[in-house]
């Protein structure tokens, strides 16, 4: 930069500071265009990625709410809930009948030998008392799936590790077993119930001296010796077919059943599911409100009103204004910046056109359309797509086939699928290819498509300026300020050359002038 003295008329008497501010105002005047273009594209930008953080969520909400969590909701009554408890999940179907409970599951469990020197012990014994040097203990227990974990877990001893403290250790690993000590012996319970066929359902090696010997399994003593009770499946029988399971807890047609109590007289425990239709249309009117709230928020914005007589501020305007004019100037400058907006338009649209897809994997055509089932958009074209649900409608489809209202709502599916029609001309069956998506899936897959093109217009954080449109055009427009602001400054010094030179001119001439007047 070329710097020059600067002479503020203290020979003309002019104000050149003054002069040369105003001058440069008119100068800057393309300056402040380009800040206030600037400052337009980073609010766009900001409000077109709150417009994606709004799809995000709305996107979270439905998987949290219809894909995670069954939409047909059922419940599940036991004829005798003291003997078999059960619960229903949306694919429960039919009535299952339990005739018989012949032995219920239980696990497996070691006890360890009362030693001389476990007697008298307590939790607060070293396990050095007990005669236990620092070692390893390997632990394999019964699994979830009913066979023995093919790897042991391995219990760290030291010396001066005391029993409770080795016990909390075992408790809060992953060997998969309970243990305890009571009335000087140990004792490991697999947390797993169930048989393990040709195995045992724990094993333990390098625990001899916590009383788990071959010696300790062998001891006349009975009230001393170790001993071993083997886990057992439960036995039932279903439907007239005799089965087992390592739990008492499990799945059959949909139906977690629990086990509580053996029986072989009296009736038969039969359970049945029935579909929760309350429960159901109250999802489908969440989601409608949600889906409703999300559509009005983006229509508002489309159709904000864009006041371009008040464009963004520049620093200098704002000390010019007061606190509450800015505020309000500032309200206006960024009112309507998605206005007319194509890519929320076109989102908005696409949403829309899924309303009426009808979905030919749903068998029951008398509800494979959401007008079917009672769900249509409203009549006020001014609402942009926004839905209402005829609630009887709604409710009476809920009650004759849920799970034909489940499918068009929320199939995961495939947009290019598959499914097997008869053809009314032919009698034959054909497999043709096409939309087997729910409105849910659909819905979520488009709104994918909204959030790309949102993030190929405005980025995300953190995104380089040149992965995306308006990041490119700030950047451009960034360096046309900076070549600008550098301009400005070369003008700016050249008029300060200017009245400087025009000062001393006139300093100059001052002085000549009193020397001929001293002649």
């Amino acid at each position: 930069m070329i710097m020059v003295n600067r002479i503020g008329g203290l020979v003309s008497g002019m104000d050149i500071d003054g002069l040369v501010q105003k001058m440069m105002r008119t100068q800057r005047a393309p300056l402040d265009r380009l800040f206030q273009n600037k400052q337009i594209g980073e609010w766009q930008r900001d409000a077109y990625r709150a417009v994606n953080t709004k799809i995000r969520a709305f996107d979270t909400y439905m998987a949290d709410n219809l894909v995670l969590k069954e939409l047909n909701s059922k419940t599940a009554s036991s004829s005798n809930s003291n003997l078999v408890d059960a619960k229903a999940t949306g694919s429960a179907s039919g009535t299952i009948s339990i005739e018989e409970v012949k032995q219920l599951a239980t696990a497996g469990r070691l006890v360890g030998a009362k030693t001389v020197k476990t007697e008298t012990a307590t939790g607060s014994t070293k396990l050095s008392d007990l005669g236990v040097t620092s070692s390893t203990i390997d632990i394999k227990a019964i699994q979830n799936n009913g066979t023995l974990a093919k790897e042991a877990t391995k219990i760290s001893i030291i010396e001066d590790m005391t029993v409770d403290q080795f016990i909390n250790k075992v408790n809060t690993s992953n060997a998969g077993v309970t243990a305890i000590f009571e009335n000087g012996r140990f004792s490991f319970t697999a947390k797993n119930t169930g048989d393990v066929i040709n195995g045992e359902e724990i094993e333990l090696v390098g625990a001899d001296a916590l009383g788990f010997s071959a010696a300790d399994f062998a001891n006349p003593d009975i009230s001393k010796k170790a001993s071993a009770t083997a886990g057992q499946n439960a036995v039932f029988t279903v439907n007239g077919i005799e089965t087992e399971r390592t739990s008492n807890t499990f799945s059959i047609s949909g139906f977690n059943i629990t086990l509580k109590e053996k029986f072989d007289q009296g009736p038969a425990v039969t359970i049945t599911a029935t579909s929760n239709v309350d429960e159901m249309v109250d999802k489908v009117k969440d989601f409608v409100k949600t889906y409703n709230g999300f559509v009005k928020d983006l229509m508002d914005q489309t159709n904000e009103t864009r006041y371009r007589d008040y464009p963004p501020l520049t620093d200098e305007q704002r000390k010019e204004l007061s606190e509450s004019e800015v505020k309000l100037w500032d309200e206006k400058a960024k009112s309507g910046l998605l206005s007319r907006d194509s890519i929320l338009r076109d989102g908005l649209s696409n949403m829309r056109s899924l309303l009426y897809q009808s979905n030919p994997a749903v068998e029951d055509t008398n509800y494979n359309t959401l007008y079917k089932i009672g769900i249509t958009t409203t009549q006020n074209y001014n609402d942009g797509g926004m839905i209402e649900i005829n609630e009887e409608k709604l409710r009476q489809a809920l009650t004759e086939n849920p799970d034909a209202v489940e499918q068009l709502l929320t199939s995961t599916g495939n947009k290019n699928g598959t499914v097997t029609k008869v053809n009314p001309d032919t009698g034959v069956e054909e497999t043709i290819t096409t939309d087997t998506r729910g409105f849910v899936k659909k819905l979520r897959d488009s709104l994918e498509g909204f959030k790309l093109a949102i993030e190929d217009k405005a980025g995300r954080a953190n995104m380089a300026d040149e992965k995306f449109s308006i990041g490119r055009d700030l950047k451009a427009t960034t360096e046309r300020m900076d070549n600008l602001k550098r301009r400005l400054e070369t003008i700016e010094q050249m008029y300060w050359k200017q009245f400087t030179a025009m000062e001393q001119a006139m300093n100059k001439a001052s002085e000549q002038s009193s020397i001929f007047m001293q002649r």
